[in-house]
């Protein structure tokens, strides 16, 4: 018994020892990587590459917008995807107008106006079970993550954006990893986690929400954390199957894990492994390393 005690205490830190270097990475060359310059420099490095062709995939943004001032930088990665691409945004009756006013020279966009639970997971699965979702072969699901207990909050938004829809050609790469039909999420490598440190205090909820699945044996570590990645609506049939509404989220109290939302975030893998689907990386590597 003692044993097993060491040996938890000895994940948790080096689950934790990662995590702040992590945060370390994230504040100094991340902070570099999404600045002006090193925009510029991406730029002018992608102009002399040769560009992939867009894949036949119908895509579309999800997208929740809880802070409208953030809207600008959802447009700008839903302009580095090829073709018309339809965007979905949820937000709530009192940011309405100012999203509203933000779109009003955007075609092909749809506004979900919806209360305020479960932060962008609650929305996302009210458009899930609508059937809105069911027509695209991959989706991008982003939200205005602001984080503001995080000193590397908008950093890491900005380092996600820029991961999963940054550049036309490694957005041509991704959605070339849809035309296999096994590929479920795609989602970049650093903010997955997948050792038990990261259950938090979720796991036990996970485990509920897994057996209302029928996936039970399918439970393990492994989630985006952030829940911003790319993914194929249909992979998520047993997750819209719980029939989870707005309403059976906690309201918002400013939680940072134990909530509806902290669960379901783990359990979108789950559903995807349940279903015969894969969980890939950016460079189409299978999730987690085995």
């Amino acid at each position: 018994m003692a044993l097993n005690g060491v040996v938890r205490f000895a994940l948790r830190l080096r689950a934790y020892s990662k995590h702040v270097g992590e945060k370390i990475a994230t504040l100094t060359l991340g902070a570099a990587y999404v600045s002006s310059p090193g925009q510029r420099l991406r730029f002018a490095i992608g102009r002399l590459r040769q560009k992939p062709p867009t894949p036949a995939i119908k895509c579309a943004v999800i997208a929740h917008v809880y802070y409208p001032e953030l809207l600008p930088e959802i447009l700008a990665c839903r302009a580095l995807i090829s073709g018309s691409v339809d965007l979905h945004v949820t937000t709530t009756s009192e940011r309405v107008a100012g999203v509203r006013h933000a779109l009003r020279n955007q075609e092909n966009t749809t506004v979900h106006v919806l209360p305020n639970r479960g932060r962008d997971i609650g929305p996302f699965l009210a458009v899930l079970g609508s059937g809105r979702l069911d027509a695209y072969d991959a989706v991008l699901k982003l939200h205005t993550k602001s984080s503001p207990h995080l000193r590397d909050g908008g950093i890491r938004r900005k380092l996600l954006f820029q991961s999963l829809c940054g550049e036309r050609r490694s957005v041509s790469r991704t959605l070339a990893l849809f035309l296999d039909p096994a590929t479920a999420m795609v989602g970049w490598r650093a903010c997955f986690r997948d050792t038990p440190a990261f259950w938090f205090a979720n796991e036990a909820r996970v485990r509920v929400l897994a057996a209302r699945m029928n996936a039970s044996s399918f439970v393990r570590p492994g989630f985006f954390e952030g829940s911003m990645f790319w993914f194929r609506p249909a992979a998520f049939e047993r997750l819209r199957a719980l029939n989870l509404t707005v309403e059976d989220f906690e309201p918002e109290a400013g939680q940072l894990d134990g909530t509806l939302h902290h669960a379901v975030e783990r359990c979108f893998t789950i559903a995807a492994w349940a279903s015969g689907h894969v969980v890939r990386d950016l460079r189409g590597r299978l999730l987690p390393r085995e």
